[in-house]
């Protein structure tokens, strides 16, 4: 593992990100400041709005709608360039619990045989694709595991910017075209050895048609094909915003809600459950949860 965070640190350094070293020389990621933690039993993130100064917005004034959303939901991670992979920092305790949920999610691959999942959530900014993308990276710091990430929110695509991918081609691409061309040609491969990502292409405001398509279902077939033993991650739009995430539920094994803890109404989670209608929900994962010194009991190597 200390070969992938080397590989990193040297990667940051020569591109000139995350130009910043901790006290102990380490590299720290340049969105420190929206690092996230994960609670087990009931999985989270500390969102980095409590006590952390927020990135500064290259974008000019905010307007009141932004600030209103800001005081609601937090930052806008849309607003930065450099998005966090959080899991990638070494020794964190919200690193370690995304591990923690990567194996609860090996778990139930190999009992309820999960090999698609989806990450949904009632409704947006609850950070369902933050979850997303660093579980998909956690599970392919493993090194014998092999993962493909979706990013199926083809109104709001975001998946792309953690790996400083270009959104298009990508998904919404493949289905609009009428050649049957190689699949490989939208996957992409990142920085991270085992990690592919499928990105979400143009934004499409006709998404649910565009998924619902045949040519959605022969794709998902070529997947199965084509990555016989990778875990497929899909990143689906919130459940109470599009009817998105109810036609890609066809084509998963397993869903996973993502909630934000002290955000997202109850009722918001319990209207998800209902729409989803569906024995594939695996289990709920809880942003914004404060660890506090729990998270601190376990011992750290310097």
């Amino acid at each position: 593992m200390s070969r992938v965070f080397d590989a990193l640190k040297r990667a940051r350094q020569e591109n000139g990100q995350g130009g910043e070293k901790s006290p102990d020389g380490e590299w720290l990621l340049e969105a420190k400041a929206s690092s996230e933690e994960i609670s087990v039993p009931v999985f989270g993130e500390d969102g980095g709005i409590n006590g952390a100064t927020p990135p500064q917005n290259n974008g000019g004034s905010k307007s009141w709608r932004e600030r209103l959303e800001e005081l609601f939901f937090g930052w806008d991670l849309r607003r930065y360039k450099n998005y966090p992979l959080v899991v990638l920092e070494e020794g964190a305790p919200a690193a370690e619990q995304y591990k923690i949920l990567r194996e609860h999610v090996k778990r139930i691959r190999s009992e309820a045989g999960a090999r698609f999942l989806s990450i949904t959530s009632p409704v947006k900014r609850d950070g369902k694709t933050t979850v997303a993308v660093n579980l998909a990276a956690a599970i392919a710091l493993n090194y014998e595991e092999e993962v493909l990430l979706i990013d199926a929110d083809l109104r709001r695509p975001e998946a792309h910017r953690y790996f400083g991918l270009a959104p298009s081609p990508g998904l919404a691409d493949y289905l609009r075209s009428q050649s049957n061309e190689d699949l490989s040609t939208y996957v992409r491969s990142t920085f991270i050895p085992g990690l592919q990502v499928l990105p979400a292409g143009r934004p499409e405001a006709l998404s649910s048609e565009l998924l619902a398509r045949g040519k959605m279902r022969s794709l998902m077939a070529e997947i199965r094909s084509k990555f016989p033993s990778h875990q497929i991650i899909v990143d689906t739009p919130p459940v109470l915003s599009t009817p998105d995430p109810l036609v890609l539920s066809k084509h998963v094994e397993g869903i996973l809600l993502v909630i934000r803890s002290g955000k997202t109404p109850r009722e918001y989670l319990v209207r998800a459950v209902q729409s989803l209608n569906s024995t594939k929900i695996m289990g709920v994962v809880m942003n914004g949860v404060q660890l506090g010194i729990a998270s601190k009991y376990y011992y750290r190597s310097h």
